[in-house]
């Protein structure tokens, strides 16, 4: 079964649960309540997350591990190797 994410089209500085602010840069996916797309919906588009790339990822559904670290890839900051 995929969870249902969604991909930030620009940052977006969002609040869980708890009232903690956390951050979502461009390109990344988050899972979101039915509350926080409310307030989000122009600035996300709708994916899809399948089981084997939550897998790979190290993604572990035990509520302390962030969807948004977890499904993607790292980016490097440094030049690119000649």
């Amino acid at each position: 079964m995929a969870i249902k994410v969604y991909i930030a089209q620009t940052p977006l500085i969002m609040q869980d649960a708890a009232g903690k602010e956390f951050r979502v840069e461009t390109g990344e996916a988050v899972a979101l309540s039915p509350e926080q797309y409310e307030q989000v919906a122009a600035h996300v588009t709708v994916s899809e997350i399948s089981d084997e790339a939550l897998a790979e990822s190290g993604y572990a559904p035990d509520g302390e591990t962030p969807l948004a670290e977890a499904a993607t890839p790292k980016r490097s900051r440094g030049k690119a190797a000649e």
